[in-house]
């Protein structure tokens, strides 16, 4: 723990980030017990990648609109823990009721209210981040958040897995789909954790007191620079689909191979799980939801291990910098996977896995040095409806993005999919390095 607070001899992460680190780290358990496996429980229920497509942009996008608003109030009331508990309860109650759902079109209500809750917390929780940490460490600050954020999303799928064969060999359940259902249940336990950490730890800073309370919200309050940062942000995100394409062309690769499926069947405990299940078409749905649990599993270990550093490296090296490696990396690993058509399919597993711990990179370099650098561009006041702006403008493009994914992965194939998504990303590598002016922040 002590790689993650000491930054120097002058400053430390907080107590409260801490404290916010900790809920997130419970709320993404819950969350990833569910996540990984929707590709599979779609797929049970009898549908497919477009509909997929569907639900995660309407999901995001409806938390997209609910920032913008939730930031902009936390800055008038001066108070945004409230927005926060809200937030994380309205997600807590409703996630696990996806295992009710009878058909797949019945998920997107339970995703829209789920991500409501996220839209209510996210801003507020970004700026209380901001506030609650020495401006020189901002970098570290929301890369050591995402570092435990990432480190809920590797205990959710082994929470998955054991509530998985917790059922299967202590319960006898012999339906895939049934077990799935009631391991969505069990995700409560988590969301439940991460309420109480959060009402009871969590302390607020007070807003400073400021004569813009009383001003309408405009777009026109924030500098031409702020604005670049934004749109060009917003344009990368339109290239930038659901990570759950990504398991869906993960889980094809899977189904195609049958030497990786043979090896999980010989695999202890995991292989008695499969003998349960006489049916063959059953065994192999559920070496697919292991496997996809175990590799979602992994790209999250590596945001784990690399956020908290690579925020901190943007502290010292700049924003612009970090982002930019990130953005190539990006955009070299949709080209990869726009290709690995044309690798063997023995071969495309390990390839896959490669290209997941470098996806997972492209992460740890940008989800803590962009949002630094909003904090950096505008005034603490005005931080919440910055905050809110961001979120708001890079979820409002993941509905056209991941319908427009979807729609090109089904209607001409992966290639012309993950192409598009690697052209828009360069594209804005290019606009992002011309436009953007980044802030100097005092190095220790």
């Amino acid at each position: 723990m002590s790689l993650f607070l000491q930054h120097s001899h002058h400053a430390r992460i907080t107590r409260n980030v801490i404290a916010l680190g900790l809920v997130s780290l419970f709320t993404d358990a819950a969350t990833e017990m569910i996540y990984p496996l929707v590709p599979v429980f779609l797929i049970s229920l009898g549908s497919g990648v477009f509909l997929l497509g569907v639900i995660e942009g309407i999901a995001e996008t409806t938390a997209a609109m609910l920032k913008l608003v939730s930031g902009t109030l936390s800055d008038k009331s001066g108070k945004r823990k409230p927005l926060v508990v809200i937030g994380y309860a309205i997600s807590t109650i409703i996630r696990p009721l996806t295992g009710a759902v009878s058909a797949a079109w019945q998920i997107v209500f339970i995703r829209m209210i789920d991500r409501t809750g996220k839209g209510i917390r996210t801003a507020p929780r970004d700026a209380l981040i901001a506030s609650s940490v020495d401006d020189r460490i901002r970098g570290k600050a929301y890369g050591f958040h995402r570092a435990m954020d990432h480190t809920g999303a590797v205990v959710g799928p082994f929470l998955s897995l054991s509530a998985l064969a917790i059922l299967i060999l202590c319960f006898h359940v012999q339906n895939p789909l049934t077990a799935l259902r009631h391991t969505f249940l069990f995700a409560a336990i988590p969301g439940f954790l991460a309420l109480l950490t959060l009402i009871f730890l969590v302390r607020e800073k007070p807003v400073p007191d400021s004569t813009d309370r009383k001003t309408p919200f405009s777009w026109k309050q924030f500098d031409k620079n702020f604005m670049n940062y934004l749109w060009i942000i917003t344009l990368f995100t339109l290239g930038n689909s659901s990570d759950a394409f990504l398991l869906y062309r993960i889980q094809g690769a899977f189904h195609q191979n049958g030497t990786i499926t043979s090896m999980i069947s010989n695999t202890p405990v995991i292989g008695d799980i499969i003998s349960r299940f006489a049916d063959p078409a059953a065994q192999q749905r559920l070496q697919e939801i292991l496997l996809v649990l175990l590799a979602w599993a992994f790209f999250h270990i590596i945001k784990a291990v690399f956020s908290t550093r690579l925020g901190s490296l943007s502290d010292k090296a700049g924003r612009k910098t970090v982002i930019r490696i990130g953005w190539c990396i990006y955009t070299f690993v949709y080209v990869a996977f726009a290709m690995l058509d044309r690798f063997p399919y023995n071969n495309q597993i390990i390839i896959t896995f490669a290209l997941f711990a470098l996806y997972a990179l492209y992460y740890a370099f940008c989800e803590g040095a962009e949002k630094a650098f909003v904090a950096d561009l505008v005034p603490s006041e005005k931080r919440g409806s910055a905050f809110g702006m961001f979120h708001f403008a890079t979820g409002l493009a993941a509905l056209p993005a991941s319908v427009i994914f979807g729609l090109l992965y089904k209607n001409i194939g992966p290639a012309a999919a993950f192409g598009t998504g690697a052209m828009i990303a360069f594209v804005s590598l290019l606009l992002f390095t011309i436009l953007v002016t980044e802030k100097n922040i005092t190095p220790f």
